[in-house]
């Protein structure tokens, strides 16, 4: 048996000033397909435009969290301590050196007596000036027992406030001499000089073991 069921349609009656221009008729499936079809492709943009403004925003927050990083390791660069690679690439306008250092323990009044000659070696003798330490090491003991002279505070051996260092200003050259009080027989003497705005300009190293 074969049962035919009639397919429901819609008829569309298209009107204009009260007189009937024409009519058709649609299945009403087709129409509803229609509906479906215009409501999907709303849904679609909408989502489109939301998925859009989001990326927008998270964009926008990475590049000014990126910027915040960047001044923040800027600013931890700038407040980077003074180490040994730093006094190693010296100031290039100074053109200084240490001659004659001599040092020598006096045990029994735990003494340390230590001299040298700074010169300055421009040949236009143009008059420089800044800050000299002097550091006394030793393997044998821990950082904490490094002296320094004049007292400074200490990181890896390096002075960090160069205004403590004993100041200096030479047109040719200056002869140093200090007695300064010890606890411990150390084995390598070094010296800081350091430029006024606090670069450093030379460093020397002296082994005493042999002295």
């Amino acid at each position: 048996m074969h049962s035919d069921k009639k397919q429901k349609k819609i008829t569309i009656i298209i009107i204009q000033d009260e007189r009937r221009l024409c009519s058709f008729k649609l299945p009403a499936n087709l129409l509803t397909i229609c509906l479906v079809t215009v409501i999907s492709l709303c849904i679609v943009s909408f989502s489109a435009v939301l998925l859009h403004n989001r990326t927008g925003s998270l964009e926008e927050a990475t590049t000014a969290n990126t910027g915040t990083h960047a001044k923040q390791s800027d600013a931890g660069k700038s407040e980077t301590s003074i180490d040994e690679k730093a006094v190693d690439t010296v100031e290039q306008s100074y053109n200084l050196s240490i001659e004659n250092f001599e040092a020598d323990f006096d045990l029994s009044r735990k003494l340390f007596r230590y001299s040298f000659l700074l010169k300055n070696k421009t040949s236009k003798n143009t008059p420089e000036s800044g800050y000299i330490f002097l550091i006394l090491k030793s393997e044998g003991l821990g950082a904490e027992h490094w002296l320094a002279d004049p007292q400074t505070v200490l990181s890896n051996g390096v002075p960090q406030n160069f205004k403590d260092g004993d100041p200096f200003s030479i047109t040719r050259h200056k002869a140093i001499a200090k007695d300064i009080l010890i606890r411990h027989v150390y084995d390598i003497a070094s010296i800081f000089v350091f430029s006024d705005d606090g670069k450093p300009v030379l460093k020397e190293n002296f082994d005493l073991r042999s002295r």
